[in-house]
């Protein structure tokens, strides 16, 4: 075999091999536009229409809308009943395999908050229609107080901790008084709005939805120690806040 016929030989066999070892440009594509459609979700937890993740990552709806579905049925986002597209439990999981979590990071600020002021310390998370208690503590000593475990829920219409809430997403013509007013001020108040008789404050880690949808609350049956606590409410979540953002 001449030296050209084998050289030809050589290269027709490692040709096909190299390809094989190179992610083909529609399937690199496609992971790159995912990845840019996961990122939008993930930076506003407060949740993206279809046409606002289109505009954000400049994809076509079209695309969009192909990506978001199979981010979906792998549990990386979810769609809640507004249309929204929001993080969903596997992207959670994912976060939270960074160390320290967020929960493993407010936890200790909680329980100064429940020790010094004798009352129940919370962190809520909004999720579709409610929101969830995703770190508690209670005070060491003391007399009576409210007791929530993690995983608790209350609806998203009332109370300190949904107002909060909203008060740190995006400023809506909708926005109830309440919302703007917390928004104006920085926290929230309410007196029996969930529980009979209980005091509580909650201030949100967000500013115009630009981190996680969530809040830090205080919650008494006396109003003195609701009020006596609020400026650490507001020093925990600052503290939260920073360290969401990369600066705590």
């Amino acid at each position: 075999m001449s030296g050209s016929a084998q050289s030809a030989t050589r290269e027709g066999e490692s040709g096909p091999a190299e390809e094989t070892k190179r992610p083909s440009q529609p399937a690199a594509q496609t992971l790159i536009r995912g990845l840019a459609v996961l990122r939008a979700v993930a930076q506003r937890p407060q949740g993206l229409t279809a046409t606002e993740i289109a505009t954000q990552t400049g994809l076509h709806r079209t695309v969009v809308h192909r990506l978001v579905n199979t981010l979906m049925a792998e549990g990386f986002v979810v769609r809640d009943a507004s249309g929204f597209y929001r993080p969903g439990p596997e992207l959670h999981s994912l976060a939270n395999m960074s160390q320290p979590t967020l929960v493993e990071f407010v936890q200790p600020h909680l329980q100064r908050l429940a020790d010094e002021h004798g009352g129940t310390a919370v962190v809520f998370l909004a999720e579709h229609d409610s929101v969830v208690a995703v770190a508690t503590a209670v005070p060491a000593e003391g007399d009576y107080h409210l007791a929530y475990r993690k995983g608790s829920r209350q609806p998203l219409d009332r109370g300190a901790a949904p107002i909060a809430i909203q008060a740190g997403r995006p400023a809506a013509a909708e926005d109830p008084e309440a919302v703007r007013e917390a928004r104006r001020r920085g926290w929230a108040v309410s007196h029996g709005a969930v529980e009979p008789g209980a005091h509580a404050v909650a201030a949100p880690l967000a500013r115009d939805g630009d981190i996680v949808d969530a809040c830090v609350t205080f919650i008494s049956h006396r109003r003195d120690r609701v009020e006596d606590a609020t400026r650490d409410v507001l020093t925990v979540a600052e503290a939260t806040r920073a360290f969401c953002l990369g600066a705590g």
